[in-house]
């Protein structure tokens, strides 16, 4: 475990480099390589991470109001996402405790979970 986490910091960036590489030349809409979100094939409903590709598409073409419309869940996520990165596999000097104790708090993480459910129910019931 220990030689995962002195590597992760090296390995994590290169993978999510390739992965916004990709998803800046592969248009979601227009391709087949995105994959299919099994829980609306067999439901029909859309899950909490429903066109989250066609998000990260969106944003990384520089359109915010259509990365919105595809997944406001995925977008208002990532500030946390990249908290929770960097107070796990940067925090070198222990210079990202106090954000490591905001992320890591269990009210954080129980709001975060209750959005997510929430979001699951709302996009649902309101078809967003």
């Amino acid at each position: 475990m220990h030689k995962v986490n002195k590597i992760m910091p090296y390995v994590f960036p290169m993978f999510v480099l390739g992965v916004l590489v990709l998803y800046c030349l592969v248009d979601p809409l227009q391709s087949h390589f995105p994959i299919q979100c099994p829980w609306h094939l067999l439901t029909g409903t859309q899950c909490p991470g429903c066109g989250f590709q066609r998000a990260l598409f969106a944003l990384l073409h520089g359109q915010w109001y259509g990365a919105l419309r595809y997944n406001y869940f995925f977008v208002f996520s990532l500030p946390y996402a990249l908290m929770a990165i960097l107070a796990t596999w940067y925090n070198y000097h222990h210079i990202f405790d106090s954000l490591r104790t905001f992320v890591y708090h269990r009210v954080t993480m129980r709001v975060y979970v209750v959005l997510f459910f929430a979001w699951w129910v709302i996009r649902n019931v309101f078809d967003l």
